[in-house]
């Protein structure tokens, strides 16, 4: 076993956190020992979490005719793909229907996403009314993901009991204008502060191999630490025809659970969640997720694209001795 990754884990679980120093480090000596890089991970996930695991669906409150220009989406306007140009609006009873799907099934939690830069006072006041109903007639956890949301209003999905609000970074910095040029990426940062300051759960992380490099990650894994989210998705591109990145290739499943791993090195206390593009690019490695430090699946659908069953997803963790919270 390699004594510097040992080390390093040791640190970490003794209840310190990493530099950029040693992080860039341990990214060089998680490419030559891999295996070992993974074992620690996943007793850096044991210590803290334990066997549970986060678990939630989504449903597209509003899909397509978006007006920004992210890479990699097939909603927006400005890609030719088979995703409609008007925006397409579930209605209250599709939405319902959707989440006591989810209940159903045994998927604690449930979330509402918007296509767009933001939603319309009236639509805001629509998504709050239908927080007070999952929660009262369902009994689940409800998260919004509304694109731009100013202090005052995301106070009032605080207040209305949205336990968790979702604002991805998508990328660093600096490689964040090559991937959205419709709004700057201290928009997304004033969003997730806004959240954090409203008391709600914040679910922020972003997309790999959407032509970033390993500083690239390291920097949105910093930058995440330092705003103190509590869950961090991690997307992996499905490249979608029409969309700048719609031949890049595909991340192998090796890379994937090394980043999975390198995040739990640098967040140890905080949800790591696999989500868009798991079934494409990992195949029939996804449960390895979990012993690279993964604690929080997406489960179902995607809103463009297929995601793994919830029967599925249910039975893999209980295959492997994890208990959905």
């Amino acid at each position: 076993m390699n004594k510097q990754i040992q080390q390093y884990a040791k640190r970490i679980l003794d209840g310190q956190l990493l530099e950029r120093e040693d992080i860039d480090r341990l990214s060089e000596l998680s490419n030559d020992f891999l295996d070992d890089f993974l074992y620690w991970a996943n007793e850096i996930r044991k210590a803290n979490f334990g066997n549970k695991v986060k678990m939630c669906s989504i449903v597209p409150g509003r899909l397509g005719g978006c007006s920004e220009d992210c890479a990699f989406c097939a909603q927006s306007v400005h890609y030719d793909t088979a995703v409609d140009k008007t925006p397409q609006v579930l209605n209250d009873d599709e939405i319902m229907a959707a989440a006591k799907e989810a209940k159903q099934k045994g998927v604690p939690n449930f979330g509402i996403v918007t296509s767009g830069r933001k939603v319309s006072d009236a639509e805001l006041d629509r998504f709050i009314a239908l927080t007070e109903r999952i929660k009262t007639e369902l009994g689940m956890g409800v998260c919004m993901s509304l694109g731009i949301v100013s202090e005052e209003n995301m106070q009032r999905l605080a207040d209305a009991g949205v336990v968790r609000f979702n604002h991805n970074l998508e990328t660093s910095e600096r490689h964040f204008d090559e991937i959205v040029t419709t709004h700057k990426y201290a928009d997304r940062v004033k969003t997730i502060e806004a959240g954090l300051k409203a008391g709600m759960g914040v679910c922020a992380g972003g997309i790999f191999g959407i032509g970033e490099i390993e500083a690239d990650r390291i920097d949105m894994a910093l930058e995440l630490r330092r705003l103190g989210v509590d869950m961090v998705p991690m997307n992996f591109l499905h490249p979608i025809e029409g969309t700048p990145l719609g031949k890049a290739e595909k991340l192998p499943p090796r890379e994937i659970l090394r980043i999975v791993a390198m995040y739990r090195f640098i967040l140890p206390k905080t949800h790591l969640k696999v989500a868009g593009g798991r079934m494409l690019n990992l195949r029939n490695m996804q449960a390895w997720i979990f012993h690279a430090g993964c604690t929080a699946i997406l489960s179902g659908n995607y809103l463009t694209t297929a995601g793994r069953s919830v029967e599925d997803d249910l039975q893999m963790l209980k295959d492997l001795g994890l208990e959905t919270i």
